[in-house]
């Protein structure tokens, strides 16, 4: 798989200063920071593995159900919020006095400047990044609050887990495509995605090609049809019951060989769509390690 060699970590001349080299440019940090306001999801991730707790999140939904399930162990009902993950306060930012912001390229490169002028602010690609980039930037957050240790303790567990994982694929599960299934319609993942990216470095052949830039499209059922997958997979919640059952019933659907081979599977959309991060892997591996998706075994 490619990387993108973007993100970087200088050790500077005192202990706790660093130069991180980043998407918006380089930024020193002098002392290990105390007060960290973080915008997505995967840097939430991040530091509950480090045991590092955040002045302030951004996220998405109701006061009560900000934080993901797997995360709420780490933050407690009453994390400080700053706002939607794609709209952050500004104001509400500014009110908590960082001294460090960890953005997202694809969400905040517009207000990247206005971030910087209240606190330094660093710029990853994590909503629409790849596997490699979760593992990346945890590295280097680790190294940033003074946990380096623990980083790389957390990553090896990550790997063997991953190895155990990988230890299943087989050839048999062919071309694996994978979305999310929404009433609006079916939004594939490419081989260039989060979800893409990761069952790529899993040996699995994923056909599905980044288009016009994007990662992640909506796919028609024609162009489903095209790709024809050997194993499907379908993100979705509860919520959305009605339309997985009208798309499994489309005839088109139903041509596949993955729905001919009794190989589509389903999992919870928030679970892999927005389980970025070491903790968040833990969730989705377990699932493709369970379930067998990427052994090519019939379901039964």
């Amino acid at each position: 798989m490619r990387r993108i060699a973007t993100l970087t970590l200088t050790l500077a001349t005192s202990a706790s200063a660093i130069s991180v080299t980043h998407l918006a440019g380089t930024t020193e940090l002098n002392t290990t920071p105390k007060r960290i306001i973080v915008l997505e999801f995967g840097f939430m991730d991040a530091l509950a593995k480090l045991g590092v707790k955040p002045v302030g999140i951004a996220a998405d939904g109701d006061a009560a159900n900000e934080v993901l399930p797997h995360l709420k162990k780490y933050y407690g009902p009453n994390v400080p919020t700053v706002g939607n993950r794609h709209a952050p306060s500004l104001e509400k930012i500014l009110a908590l006095k960082p001294d460090l912001i960890i953005a997202d390229e694809n969400d905040h490169k517009s207000i990247y400047a206005q971030l910087n002028s209240i606190a330094p602010t660093l710029l990853f690609r994590s909503y629409r990044g790849t596997y490699q980039d979760q593992l990346d930037q945890f590295s280097i957050i680790s190294k940033i609050v003074g946990k380096e240790a623990v980083g790389k303790t957390a990553l090896a567990d990550h790997s063997r887990l991953f190895s155990k994982v990988k230890a299943t694929s087989s050839a048999k599960a062919g071309k694996i495509v994978v979305g999310v299934l929404t009433p609006n319609g079916f939004y594939v993942h490419s081989d260039r995605s989060y979800i893409g990216s990761l069952l790529d470095t899993a040996g699995r052949h994923n056909p599905t090609p980044v288009k016009d830039g994007q990662t992640q499209y909506l796919l028609s059922p024609e162009g489903l049809t095209a790709l024809n997958p050997d194993t499907l997979i379908v993100l979705y919640n509860n919520e959305d019951q009605s339309a997985f059952d009208r798309f499994k019933g489309e005839p088109l659907v139903r041509a596949l060989t993955a729905a001919k081979q009794n190989r589509i599977y389903t999992f919870n959309r928030d679970r892999w769509a927005k389980g970025r991060g070491i903790i968040g892997l833990e969730g989705i591996l377990s699932d493709m390690f369970s379930s067998n998706v990427l052994s090519g075994k019939v379901q039964r």
